[in-house]
């Protein structure tokens, strides 16, 4: 998924969904399915979520959740249920695993309150600067690169991309190739 930063257009529901799908990998290279989403919105406290449910979630076809599906859903995938939401602002899935997890984060925006912006790009420059002398890049995408090795193709048969390779796979399988 594309780091957005910058852009006007918001990413789509299902577009956020599936960024989140990946950065769930396992180590063989496998998302959670549907039925696993499922069963971890099941027993919380939150909405329980069925396989179907999610399944229209993933595939587009529902793209009006209600907020207890929304936020039981992004539980399950191990994110910030504002990431779920509409809107350019709501994109940067960093920054808003940052904001959910660190109460010192939440500390350091309520401090900005009232100041103007040079105070702030000022703020920003020292915090690169800390950056650079924890060896760490400056560049921090507003959603995580996939673990590595996860967009690479695994072992097994391949997935036909269309109905002309199917097609193609059913006439070999019955001339016998």
């Amino acid at each position: 998924m594309a780091d957005t930063h910058g852009t006007e257009r918001p990413l789509s529901l299902q577009a956020k969904l599936i960024s989140l799908l990946r950065l769930r990998r396992d180590s063989d290279g496998y998302t959670p399915s549907a039925r696993d989403i499922s069963r971890a919105t099941q027993g919380g406290s939150g909405a329980s979520v069925s396989h179907g449910q999610v399944n229209s979630l993933f595939n587009g076809s529902s793209c009006n959740p209600t907020a207890a599906t929304l936020e039981a859903v992004a539980h399950a995938l191990d994110a910030p249920a504002a990431f779920l939401l509409p809107g350019t602002e709501w994109d940067d899935l960093t920054a808003l695993s940052v904001f959910a997890s660190r109460p010192e984060a939440r500390e350091v925006l309520r401090l900005m309150q009232d100041l103007e912006v040079q105070d702030i790009l000022e703020i920003s420059s020292r915090l690169r600067e800390l950056r650079r002398h924890k060896g760490l890049s400056e560049d921090v995408p507003t959603i995580p690169p996939p673990p590595p090795g996860v967009d690479q193709p695994r072992e097994g048969r391949p997935r036909r991309r269309s109905l002309h390779d199917a097609a193609e796979r059913a006439a070999d399988y019955l001339e016998g190739r």
